[in-house]
């Protein structure tokens, strides 16, 4: 699946936070401080639930959890093919990415983790109640016009919306049409950087130990 939509939470919040990374804990620490209901509440992910942390495995197990939505991260993109087409090459690059907890783990379970991961969509989107609707992807929406069906049909866009630094290293501020809201994680920052109407969360929760988790109902117009 490239492209996932997700109708108005008519019950409960939507969320979103940054890169994981194996953060499991400290991300239900903040659920917690936010007081998430897990029956009606829902958390987008901007992807990399693994690597570099201590916890990558119980970050993947979220994938299968009702109220947990992410996109596909890079990370998750090499665990992919490093599984499905392991070589020393490939092994030996996921490993300087923080991808050695994978060399504990068997290669049965690596294969389930790879085929769920490759179930998740690369760009979310997801409808507000008062009619805006925002999207999610990995590292940044690579088009000035919102049209997933474009993205999804050019390899070098879809490159892009899971590695690319372009936005925000050129401190590209252009609004992006079409849609109200882009959040993005892949390039740590600090603090939160708005671009324009893309919002880049990642805040490197592997070393700050701070996640990013914002609630979508509070988004300014």
């Amino acid at each position: 699946m490239f492209y996932q939509h997700f109708r108005q939470n008519e019950v409960g919040r939507d969320f979103v936070i940054g890169d994981l990374h194996g953060m499991h804990d400290l991300l239900m620490s903040l659920l917690a401080k936010v007081g998430f209901d897990w029956e009606k509440d829902r958390c987008f992910s901007c992807g990399d639930l693994i690597d570099r942390g201590p916890d990558s495995e119980k970050c993947l197990s979220l994938m299968a959890e009702p109220w947990f939505h992410c996109v596909r991260g890079n990370h998750e993109q090499c665990m992919i093919e490093t599984v499905r087409h392991p070589s020393s090459h490939e092994i030996a690059k996921w490993v300087l990415c923080g991808g050695r907890w994978h060399l504990q783990v068997s290669s049965e379970k690596m294969k389930k983790y790879a085929d769920k991961a490759s179930e998740q969509p690369v760009l979310i989107s997801v409808d507000l109640a008062d009619g805006r609707k925002v999207a999610i992807c990995h590292a940044e929406y690579p088009l000035p016009v919102w049209a997933p069906d474009q993205v999804e049909s050019d390899p070098d866009l879809v490159w892009a919306i899971q590695w690319s630094r372009n936005r925000i290293q050129t401190n590209d501020d252009s609004l992006i049409e079409g849609i109200d809201h882009v959040f993005c994680g892949h390039t740590i920052v600090d603090q939160p950087v708005t671009l324009g109407n893309t919002h880049f969360i990642d805040t490197g929760g592997f070393e700050s130990n701070h996640l990013t988790l914002l609630c979508l109902s509070d988004l300014s117009r």
